[in-house]
């Protein structure tokens, strides 16, 4: 009975001491909270000092917490931002994308429409428009490839063009798309007369006659030679097709850029700037080739 009563009586001292000791580390802990100064009055005894640096410590550990604790929210904060201004940004840019695919489109119906100008009689009811989807490797539309075929009337020698002139000839179709070839490729040519001079007459071609054309110098991508080595013709002279075989009649080719006098072959070779970019072909339209008789 004495053993028991004494570890009692050791349990309850050890209670109240632990008691003492937690309300004290507490009471410190919450002092801590508002400031290092309110706990100054725990070092003016030796007695106080080992709680003075459990609650000085304490208050160290709160601060940190703290700090961590806004550091996590400014860290989440600043996430959301930057998440939203990324969001942001890239919706600006596909608005920016969508505006100029709208320039684009407008432009290319321009285009189409200015091409109706070419279009002469009967042939504007069979005008068909149409999209490039496919090209040729490199850089130049030499040949490639329309969303048109035998489903709307597109033909073989169908002569395809857009708002600034003459681009091509279709040379292979299928039921939903076309195959066409541009002037600078070697197999096209264009009989042209010069604007203001129709008596003077030509061909634009890439013959061993006049050799293969420039594809390194715009001014000199077309070439080609007049029929008459005698025709007055010079720089700066604009040429249409003359309306002698599949091309109808005055659709523009391009500008003469040069005049060069062959003597050895007695001819009048010029070479041309053509009004078409074959660097960029998008839209096109597809008329019906002249009818030869």
């Amino acid at each position: 009975m004495k053993l028991k009563k004494d570890n009692r009586s050791r349990f309850t001292v050890r209670s109240i001491i632990t008691s003492a000791i937690v309300a004290a580390l507490v009471a410190v802990s919450v002092m801590s909270i508002s400031g290092n100064d309110k706990l100054s009055f725990l070092k003016d005894n030796v007695a106080s000092e080992f709680f003075y640096d459990i609650g000085k410590h304490t208050n160290n550990v709160v601060q940190a917490t703290g700090g961590f604790i806004s550091d996590v929210a400014n860290f989440r904060n600043n996430s959301d931002k930057v998440n939203k201004l990324t969001k942001e940004n890239e919706k600006l840019k596909q608005e920016i994308i969508d505006i100029k695919s709208d320039k684009n489109k407008q432009k290319s119906l321009e285009d189409l429409k200015k091409s109706l100008n070419y279009v002469q009689g009967d042939q504007k009811e069979k005008f068909v428009s149409a999209g490039v989807i496919g090209k040729n490797d490199g850089d130049w539309y030499q040949s490639f490839v329309i969303d048109a075929g035998a489903d709307k009337g597109i033909k073989e020698d169908s002569i395809v063009i857009n708002g600034k002139g003459v681009v091509g000839i279709v040379y292979s179709v299928n039921n939903s798309y076309s195959k066409a070839i541009s002037l600078i490729d070697s197999r096209a040519s264009v009989s042209f007369k010069i604007v203001g001079k129709e008596d003077y007459k030509g061909v634009i071609t890439t013959s061993s006659t006049v050799g293969k054309s420039d594809l390194k110098d715009m001014d000199k991508l077309l070439q080609g030679y007049l029929f008459d080595s005698r025709s007055k013709v010079k720089k700066g002279d604009e040429i249409v097709t003359s309306g002698l075989g599949l091309y109808p009649e005055n659709i523009p080719i391009g500008k003469v850029t040069q005049v060069i006098n062959d003597k050895s072959k007695s001819m009048k070779i010029v070479k041309v700037r053509p009004n078409v970019d074959f660097k960029k072909i998008d839209d096109v339209s597809i008329i019906s080739p002249r009818k030869l008789e």
